[in-house]
């Protein structure tokens, strides 16, 4: 006689002879037949948004692929105008000095002939008068021939045009520790708790190759600030005191810098000058094998050389927060 386990698990009145590999949950042939079905239209339901997404994918990617160009074409209209402007401001310049020193000697010239054709009527000349003359025509030749401008495109102390850089755009991702990650991966946060404790947050992409620019926005931080920030190695597993770790590099408060780990200090002058609302620039020269920071509040800048046996390729972002409230937004 079938036990209760042993029936259908629809009807509960025949018996389960069918088992479904997949739910592992008992049928009779009617119901399981039904069950199929079901599975069929959901397989379909399944196919029909894959061929949606493909269709939609597509054009997000050429929209977004557009946007982009188009981003770079109208730097490139503007960089253009600007530098049109700078020629045209250039050459009305030239064209001004220009004239003005073609009338200085026009004059002294046309002065001197005068001279000349007054002495000469009058037979009034010597070779006191000869001497003068020639040194004068000699002067201005020289002086038409050495005309003081230049032309300096280069020592400006802000460039006309901006440099243009394409950006992987990264996130946070990964958290161990007395930490937490909001608004979709963009701001890195300490948790609450008075004891102060670390916590590690690292970012999505991987970097092999390549110079990168990340910028990190100090959201919020404690009264006496520590926090740490730079890069580490994939391959290193996550810990709360991550600054710690063998691949670390990176700059920290109270003047500290790490490298592979070891914390140090009176590096290159380095001072952890941060602020509230202060932005560092974050660069990632991996041919280069180094990584810089910059302040733009406090204009200062840092370098760190990497050794990849210390810190092998993939590298990641790698942020270490050890205070309350500390918040941190890429």
């Amino acid at each position: 006689m079938s036990t209760v386990n042993d029936l259908c698990i629809v009807c509960k009145k025949k018996v389960g002879n069918f088992k479904c590999q997949g739910c592992e949950d008992l049928f009779c042939r009617h119901d399981l037949n039904v069950h199929r079905n079901e599975l069929d239209s959901q397989l379909e339901s399944v196919l029909n948004k894959m061929n949606t997404f493909q269709e939609t994918s597509e054009e997000k990617i050429r929209a977004q692929k557009s946007t982009l160009l188009n981003e770079i074409t109208d730097w490139e209209m503007k960089s253009i105008e600007k530098i049109r402007n700078a020629a045209k401001d250039a050459r009305q310049q030239v064209e001004e000095r220009i004239t003005l020193d073609k009338g200085k000697y026009l004059t002294e010239f046309q002065e001197m002939k005068e001279e000349i054709r007054h002495r000469q009527s009058n037979d009034d000349f010597d070779e006191r008068n000869l001497k003068k003359w020639r040194h004068t025509l000699d002067k201005l030749k020289t002086d038409i021939s050495r005309i003081d401008i230049i032309v300096d495109a280069k020592h400006q102390n802000f460039p006309l045009v901006n440099s243009i850089f394409i950006n992987l755009q990264d996130r946070f991702d990964q958290k161990c520790g007395d930490v937490h990650i909001e608004d979709d991966g963009h701001l890195a946060c300490h948790n609450f708790n008075l004891f102060g404790s670390s916590g590690e947050i690292r970012g999505k992409n991987r970097y092999t190759s390549g110079t990168y620019r990340l910028y990190l926005h100090i959201q919020h931080l404690d009264m006496h600030p520590w926090w740490f920030f730079g890069i580490i190695s994939e391959s290193t597993p996550m810990q709360p005191n991550s600054h710690n770790s063998s691949s670390s590099y990176g700059w920290a408060g109270h003047n500290e810098v790490y490298m592979h780990g070891h914390c140090q200090k009176d590096v290159n002058g380095y001072v952890s000058d941060y602020a509230q609302g202060d932005t560092i620039e974050l660069i990632l020269k991996c041919d280069q094998r180094m990584i810089r920071m910059n302040n733009f509040r406090s204009k200062k800048s840092y370098t760190i050389e990497v050794d990849t046996k210390h810190c092998p390729f993939p590298w990641m972002i790698h942020l270490n927060l050890l205070h309350i409230q500390t918040r941190i937004r890429i």
